[in-house]
């Protein structure tokens, strides 16, 4: 395999205020390129992942920045730190997908049979109109006593 041409690499430079800056912003320094010349590799991806064109991996990382409550954060550090744990990202990833993946499936919004029978029966649509009605004059009767 023959060394990447300049067209094949990716150089990023990064100051020391820029990383001073992603830290202050509340990122870790393992989550931020350390100051000074990082060359990346580019391309590649689809033969590194055994992939063909137009396939995707079943798991993509995709970089955020989140806002999490400082005790939630906390308490993924301290299990990340214990012996032979997982990363905390990977620890709340697993935590997030579990979320995700016991929630049911989103129902098509399709109204219900028995809604359809009711707003096709005109018996029940005006029984709703006076009650309706009636509340809203017993509102106003209400809203003049207080005035």
């Amino acid at each position: 395999m023959s060394t990447p041409t300049k067209a094949q690499a990716l150089i990023v430079d990064v100051t020391e205020k820029e990383y001073q800056a992603d830290r202050a912003h509340g990122l870790q320094a393992d989550e931020v390129l350390q100051p000074g010349r990082h060359t990346f590799k580019r391309g590649g991806f689809l033969a590194r992942h055994g992939l063909k064109a137009g396939q995707t991996p079943a798991s993509i990382k995709v970089r955020i920045s989140i806002n999490l409550d400082f005790d939630v954060l906390t308490y993924f550090k301290q299990r990340a730190a214990q012996p032979n744990a997982a990363p905390y990202q990977t620890q709340i990833n697993t935590a997030l997908r579990a979320v995700m993946e016991g929630e049911p499936k989103a129902v098509a919004v399709a109204p219900l049979p028995q809604a359809e029978a009711l707003l096709a029966d005109r018996d029940f649509i005006e029984a709703v109109a006076k009650r309706v009605q009636a509340r809203g004059v017993a509102g106003r009767k209400r809203n003049r006593r207080a005035a």
